[in-house]
């Protein structure tokens, strides 16, 4: 009785002490929890003890404790930890918590949305993770995450280029929804590429490759051309993408063609990307958010084209304040405007640029006399943490007085966000996009009202998708979803009276002017998850599933084997024709075989139901949408690839190399001595008759080649260097008598050098240096005359190619001073296109020789010279 009296009154006294002993911890600094532990037992009569194999003492926490009890010390201290303590007589026991012991074996779920904490900007692709980088998830396009974790005590990283890194501490009892805000780097040099430990455990732990991924931040380092930034000029020089000539910023990746390209700004298609012929992308650097570029391993919620997809994302707009920046340039000026209408919940974005001073350029310059302006409206409403809704309309214009004519880009898009659970969740959209081309032209012959003609073409679609991310656990992401699709097509309409249209073209009827709407209706199916197999092995793989179907309302003519008009038929508005069903596997896997190194490969199916007829091989405004029918099949595609990225030197330098062979089927070219390839095309309306089909030939395409990447940063040092190896040749029945030739793209090598440096934290310089194979083309091989009329003949198909091209682009950036309190910041830039001065030939011209038939002049057209540009940026 005396012993169970005294441990009763041992337990009491002691748990008195623990409540009247005072502690005090005063910490400026993270400490550990051992090291806490040693500051109670200089100021209490105990010892502390637990087993350091199943408690983590070295974890740091931040505590300031004053004045405070020895119960209440412990607790603040253990908060989180999972454990508790107990005091068996001078000794404190640390011992893991009952109730935290019961729900160890559970799983609970952490999700959320990762943000800017300056601007309530969602992060995409930011890095979720544990502190060992072994296990992790990245945010999908609209910053949401979520990772499955046992119940207890935990540590989450976040982790995203040009943010500081975030440590959460957690005490996991049940799914917690974690809304994480990242401050930017506190730095007042320009935004660079710093490849850091996250980083590249991202690379090397996910079966992803065949991709790009560009900020805003890194697209405005780039020497700029006539003043403006342009995102896709800054994709131009990575490797594997090639522009599809100088002048243009459309670009052929792998070897595919202008049109095997998917352009989606906040998930609406854009058929028509250039400016003024290519001089400048309708993108505006400004208002980008994130910009990713898939030229092989495309995931299988994409479909519509089988070379790449270019995925725009716009910012959200400012939620926290308002904000506004612009710059001026030589030819064109931007103006962003964002802010919030309800803070913390309501956002809107406005952006603009206007190109060509509204005509004032060409008074200056006649041969500049066009005008262009693009618009961007967005709105971001959080309704509740579980849904939420964006509002993006795109609209821009160009008008070239020279030749006439306008066109037009207009998108839209209603997408809603919605949260059924921590581990689903979905996104819904609405999108509209339609771009137009309109030409009304007066001959020099006719200039009254009665002789003037107009000439259109455009594309229309609608579309309703669903997509769904489904959280299965940390070892398997599932997407899935569906897209219902209509396309309204005008491949070429001419209007305008039977004596203009007679005097364009008389020899044929003007009944044939006019070929009717084409409708193509388009349903896919998708299903695809990514799963971790061990800490080395992990894949991604599914399947897309793609329904064509052409309407009717229309007469349909087909074409024999000797590609003429052989029948035709009237097919009713309530019926299809030329149905296309197209199964698309898609398959990557990563292997971890070495701490630094993955070893990563793929294969991707994909099919193309549209198809643009080219004037050029730059693309350009006058080139023309139609679908696939009854006589050209839907494009298809097979590629493998196969690579390795290698991290060096502490994580600072990335290596990769990267091969691919890709299969192309029914790719369109035209026939040899097809007869809107002359001069006079920008007039010619034979493709505008339904016989332009006779005009083409379809066959097999192939690519192959292999890519390598250095790139990195060290001190104020950063850049990349790229040298890629790419062959595309064609093979198709009635083209270049039946034997393979080289495709437009063709370009053996190319080389590729970008590197900045800070002289200091205000003034920066950068250069871009490219080597490239020259453009292949097809060449006059003689010319005869006969009967007093000259003939020329050609070589074969593109067997002639043009010197190569070197260009070296410079510039120089100066930050204006920031004053304390004042938010308007400002920076100049000055940069060189051409600096070297290399005359690089566009294109060469042929022509007989007026005194001799029998000889051919070549005179050759160059597009940039040395050209110096300055510009004005600022931020509010």
């Amino acid at each position: 009785m005396r012993v169970i009296f005294l441990i009763c009154f041992l337990l009491f006294t002691s748990s008195m002490f623990a409540q009247v002993t005072k502690i005090n911890i005063k910490n400026d600094k993270d400490i550990t929890i051992e090291q806490a532990f040693k500051e109670i037992e200089n100021q209490a009569p105990y010892y502390i003890a637990f087993n350091r194999t199943r408690f983590d003492a070295d974890k740091r926490i931040h505590i300031s404790i004053e004045n405070t009890s020895l119960d209440e010390a412990l607790k603040i201290i253990l908060d989180e930890t999972g454990f508790d303590y107990k005091i068996t007589g001078n000794h404190i026991v640390i011992v893991e918590n009952k109730q935290q012991a019961q729900v160890s074996h559970q799983k609970v779920s952490v999700s959320g949305y990762v943000r800017d904490a300056d601007t309530g900007e969602t992060l995409i692709g930011c890095y979720v993770m544990e502190p060992d980088g072994k296990s992790g998830v990245t945010t999908n396009a609209f910053g949401y995450f979520n990772m499955t974790r046992p119940s207890g005590a935990c540590t989450i990283i976040a982790h995203y280029l040009g943010y500081a890194k975030q440590s959460i501490n957690l005490n996991l009892m049940r799914d917690t929804v974690l809304n994480i805000k990242l401050k930017p780097s506190q730095t007042q040099l320009r935004e660079v590429v710093v490849l850091g430990s996250q980083t590249a455990e991202k690379q090397l732990s996910r079966p992803q490759m065949s991709t790009v991924n560009l900020g805003s931040k890194e697209i405005s380092k780039m020497p700029v051309l006539l003043g403006s930034h342009d995102v896709m000029r800054a994709l131009q020089t990575l490797p594997g993408i090639q522009a599809a000539n100088e002048r243009s910023t459309g670009i052929s990746v792998r070897g595919g063609g202008i049109d095997q390209n998917l352009f989606l700004l906040d998930d609406a298609p854009v058929f028509q990307i250039s400016h003024i012929g290519g001089l400048f992308s309708i993108f505006n650097n400004e208002a980008v958010n994130d910009v990713k570029l898939y030229k092989g391993d495309i995931p299988a919620n994409y479909g519509g084209r089988i070379s790449s997809v270019t995925d725009i994302r716009l910012k959200d707009g400012n939620m926290q304040k308002f904000g506004m920046s612009g710059g001026i340039g030589l030819l064109a000026a931007d103006l962003t405007v964002e802010g919030p209408i309800l803070k913390d919940r309501v956002s809107y974005l406005v952006s603009g640029k206007l190109g060509g001073w509204g005509g004032l350029v060409g008074k200056v310059m006649p041969a500049l006399d066009l005008s262009f302006y693009d618009l961007n409206i967005k709105l971001n409403a959080v309704i509740n943490p579980k849904n939420r809704v964006y509002l993006s309309s795109y609209i821009g214009s160009d008008v070239m007085p020279v030749l006439d004519s306008k066109y037009r880009n207009n998108t839209l898009s209603l997408r809603w966000n919605h949260v059924y659970n921590p581990k689903l969740f979905s996104n819904v959209s609405l999108i509209y996009s339609n771009y137009g081309y309109r030409s009304e032209t007066r001959t020099t012959e006719y200039t009254d009202s009665n002789n003037a003609y107009s000439w259109e073409s455009g594309i229309r679609q609608i579309a309703l998708k669903a997509e769904y991310n489904y959280f299965i656990n940390d070892k398997n992401t599932l997407d899935f979803g569906a897209s219902f699709t209509f396309n309204d097509l005008v491949p070429g309409k001419l209007e305008g009276s039977k004596q203009a249209i007679d005097g364009i073209s008389r020899n044929n009827p003007f009944s044939n002017r006019v070929i009717e709407e084409h409708g193509v209706l388009e349903e896919a199916l998708y299903v695809s998850n990514q799963q971790k197999i061990t800490d080395k092995l992990s894949l991604r793989y599914g399947v897309r599933a793609s329904f064509y179907q052409n309407l009717g309302g229309h007469w349909v003519y087909r074409l024999n084997d000797a590609h003429q008009v052989a029948d035709s038929f009237y097919v009713s508005k309530k019926k299809t024709y030329a149905n296309y069903f197209s199964i698309e596997p898609r398959v990557s896997i990563n292997y971890r075989f070495l701490r630094n190194t993955a070893v990563k490969a793929s294969y991707t199916y994909t099919s193309q139901q549209l198809q643009l007829l080219m004037k050029t091989n730059g693309g350009g405004p006058l080139d023309v949408w139609f679908p696939s029918g009854v006589n050209i099949k839907p494009q298809t595609a097979s590629q493998y690839s196969l690579g390795a990225v290698q991290y060096l030197f502490g994580s600072t330098l990335e290596a990769s190399i990267e091969g691919y062979y890709k299969d192309m089927r029914h790719v369109i070219d035209y026939k040899d001595g097809a007869s809107f390839l002359d001069k006079n095309a920008i007039y010619d309306i034979d493709k505008t008759n339904y016989n332009f089909e006779e005009q083409l030939r379809t066959g097999r395409g192939y690519a192959y080649g292999v890519e390598l990447m250095l790139k990195g940063s060290w001190r104020k040092f950063d850049g990349f260097a790229t040298y890629s190896y790419a062959r595309s040749k064609r093979r198709i029945e009635g083209i270049n008598s039946g034997e393979t030739y080289l495709s437009p793209f063709d370009k053996p090598h190319t080389f590729d050098v970008f590197l900045n440096y800070d002289l200091s934290e205000r003034l920066s310089i950068a250069a871009n240096f490219r080597y490239q194979s020259g453009q292949v083309t097809t060449v006059p091989a003689y010319a005869i005359e006969i009967f007093d009329k000259a003939l020329t003949g050609y070589t074969k198909r593109n067997d002639y190619r043009l010197p190569s091209y070197q260009r070296l682009d410079l510039s120089l950036t100066y930050l204006c001073k920031k004053k304390p309190g004042r938010r308007w910041h400002g920076e100049w830039n000055f940069s060189i296109i051409n600096a070297l001065n290399h005359l690089n030939l566009y294109y060469a011209n042929f022509v007989t020789n007026e005194e001799n038939p029998n000889i051919i002049d070549a005179k050759g057209v160059y597009m940039w010279e040395f050209m110096p540009s300055l510009s004005y940026r600022f931020h509010f």
